[in-house]
């Protein structure tokens, strides 16, 4: 059976910044999963001869594309030996900020506006479980670095990130106690929280790929964050009895730190990942030398 290429080519995009994402089969990026396929025997092969150049080049662009994608404007290339490379590496994230905003697809970095997390559970050893899906979060891409400091000889980076203002949009079930109250329910969730703070610590390193270039790769992402004030309200507690629903917010939310407690640890561990998978999709694509040049 031999596998030729037709209209699926137009799914090969024409973008200097693309690259062919990491795979040990170049037919998957030639023909993608959900494109127009052609199959047909060798007794048919002779028709389709005179495709075979276009076939050729097609091959050899995309086998250069393997090599390393073209740096997009958006990405500032601080070098290694500058003593000020900090303060650089400082500046180029913040210049990241207006497109995670809006995400940069053909990178796979989605948009921060809202911040997705699927699902969060927390279980108390009193007997309260919170589970807390389809979170939406704004305001993430609204951040400000202080303190950056990389060793490029460990690859351990670390910073401090203040968030002003963020508002949560979730489902939620919750059944136990708080605060020696007893609570259930399920429905909706919102939540602001202003003056947010986060310390992050990441770890990195630098290895050679299929082509002996050397590539930067985040292997450890660690959040921990504050919040300085916060508001939460869970509605259609106890079966939306509206008496006993503002009795158990109001109780929460004169009580926030005790409540944000139980949700921190998930919270923190879910925003690990996900930076860490959105850090790791920025510097894939490119070279350690194109991101980090001698000089």
């Amino acid at each position: 059976m031999i596998l030729i290429c037709n209209e699926a080519v137009k799914n090969c995009r024409r973008d200097r910044r693309f690259a062919l994402p990491k795979t040990n089969s170049l037919e998957n990026y030639l023909f993608p999963r959900y494109s127009n396929l052609h199959f047909f025997s060798s007794s048919d092969f002779a028709r389709s001869f005179e495709m075979l150049p276009f076939n050729i080049v097609l091959l050899l662009t995309a086998t250069a594309m393997t090599s390393a994608a073209e740096l997009p404007d958006f990405i500032h290339v601080c070098k290694r030996k500058d003593p000020q490379v900090n303060d650089c590496i400082a500046k180029s994230v913040e210049f990241l900020r207006p497109y995670l905003l809006s995400g940069v697809p053909e990178l796979n970095i989605p948009s921060l506006e809202p911040l997705y997390l699927k699902e969060l559970v927390a279980a108390e050893s009193t007997g309260l479980k919170i589970t807390a899906r389809d979170i939406r979060t704004y305001g993430a891409s609204d951040y400000t670095i202080r303190g950056f400091k990389l060793d490029f000889d460990t690859m351990h980076c670390q910073f401090s990130m203040d968030l002003p203002h963020l508002y949560i949009d979730a489902m939620y079930h919750v059944d136990g106690k708080v605060l020696l109250l007893p609570i259930a329910g399920s429905g909706p969730m919102r939540g602001n929280f202003t003056a947010c703070t986060g310390s992050v610590d990441l770890k990195g390193e630098v290895k050679k790929d299929a082509n002996g270039e050397d590539r930067l790769r985040y292997t450890d992402f660690h959040v921990k964050f504050t919040v300085g004030n916060g508001y939460v309200e869970l509605e259609n507690l106890f079966g939306g009895d509206r008496t006993l629903g503002d009795l158990v917010n109001s109780a929460i939310n004169n009580n926030f730190d005790v409540f944000l407690r139980e949700l921190q640890p998930l919270l923190e561990k879910a925003l690990s990942e996900t930076f860490q998978r959105i850090a790791n999709n920025i510097v894939e694509p490119f070279t350690w030398q194109q991101l980090f040049p001698d000089d």
